[in-house]
């Protein structure tokens, strides 16, 4: 059977992982980079936010206990 005939079969492993390989790479260097910007920026975002609802409470609750 040809797909089991060892000279075509290493060369097709190869080419295979050789492909694997390159794309693991290629998108590791590209795309994995500009992810963890993305998530870099929404971590930024997000404990900014807290710290604004933070002083946004703190600053309500002083006022309600000048109210009262």
């Amino acid at each position: 059977m040809p797909q089991f005939d060892a000279y075509s079969f290493s060369g097709q492993v190869f080419i295979t992982l050789s492909g694997f390989y390159f794309f693991y790479f290629f998108s590791l260097h590209f795309y994995l980079a500009k992810l963890s910007s993305v998530f870099k920026m929404r971590q930024k975002l997000i404990s900014n936010f807290i710290k604004d609802v933070d002083s946004s409470l703190v600053s309500a609750n002083s006022f309600n206990f000048f109210i009262k």
